[in-house]
């Protein structure tokens, strides 16, 4: 891959962040609520019910700089996000990087277990797919596809909830630091994404079988369980592996649901939380971690699929 294909991919995440971060920095700005006045509230009165004069409220402005233009606003919080420091939390009068830190590995443990999973059950039912010799094997796979994809990832969380849980008394209903506390969140996401990265695989398989190096291994008699293990397998995760990459990206953002319903000590449920009571400096912290990893996985899934597919890398030349 040229250098300048590489300098270009990051010119482009780099865009992608600063846009996201801008435009939640205005939409914030332009929700109903003044900054000054919720920072007088919230840090140093410690009351919603307060409310406190035009004089504190320009003392506030003045101190953290609310009066200056929207534009200077956002590049001095930039310039401060790009040593890590986002300020302090309104709510807790803690800084936010620090409080930050502490969730993002449960949430980046959370998505990688997930993708995990979600891979292992794609295997398993892309080589039931094509090694299987009954249709209804196939088409059992088929609904479990589709219900994969149509059934939203907060009612398949409150399913698993209500039968794991609340019936079964099996495992917990939330937490978080040891294998069981685990299971029902990994499985939520697992369940709602595994059926794209299977579709894919199918229909890849489905375009390599007709190859013809494969045409010959099979009229030589080689048998189906190693063709589609050696010859078939490699070839068709092509394209998965690359959306697989992406998708990466989709859970880290998307994680937002499945942390509240489980009160996940993630980013994800600390976004949800911030947009409760308004805590303008952790909102724009969430965002740019959730732009920075959706953009990341986006630059991930280019680099895989230049690894793997020489064509790509010919093109690309």
């Amino acid at each position: 891959m040229q250098h300048s294909y590489i300098l270009k991919r990051l010119g482009l995440m780099a865009l992608t962040i600063l846009c996201a971060t801008f435009l939640t920095f205005v939409m914030l700005r332009l929700t109903p609520g003044d900054p000054a006045d919720l920072i007088l509230k919230k840090v140093f009165v410690g009351s919603e019910e307060y409310v406190g004069s035009q004089d504190e409220r320009s003392v506030m402005e003045e101190r953290y700089g609310l009066n200056q233009p929207l534009f200077v606003q956002y590049g001095r919080w930039l310039g401060q996000a790009a040593t890590l420091d986002f300020g302090h939390s309104y709510t807790s009068g803690q800084r936010v990087s620090q409080e930050l830190g502490l969730r993002v590995w449960p949430t980046l443990s959370l998505a990688f277990s997930a993708m995990a999973v979600s891979l292992a059950v794609t295997l398993l039912l892309g080589a039931l797919y094509n090694l299987a010799p009954f249709r209804g094997v196939k088409t059992a796979i088929n609904l479990s596809i589709v219900g994969s994809i149509a059934i939203p990832n907060f009612y398949l969380a409150l399913l698993l909830v209500l039968m794991f849980s609340l019936r079964l008394d099996l495992l917990p209903v939330s937490g978080y630091g040891t294998l069981a506390h685990y299971i029902l969140p990994v499985a939520t996401l697992a369940c709602t994404y595994f059926g794209y990265t299977t579709t894919i695989l199918n229909d890849s398989a489905t375009q390599v079988r007709s190859q013809e190096y494969i045409l010959t291994a099979r009229s030589k008699g080689l048998a189906p369980a190693p063709l589609f293990s050696r010859h078939m397998l490699r070839n068709s995760l092509v394209p998965v592996v690359p959306y697989a990459a992406l998708q990466l990206g989709y859970m880290l953002g998307g994680v937002v649901v499945v942390e509240t319903v489980f009160s996940w000590p993630g980013v994800g449920k600390y976004l949800v939380d911030s947009l409760q009571s308004k805590d303008m400096p952790v909102i724009q912290a969430c965002i740019a971690f959730i732009a920075l990893a959706f953009s990341g996985a986006n630059l991930l899934a280019d680099l895989v699929l230049w690894l793997m597919d020489p064509r790509v890398r010919f093109t690309r030349s």
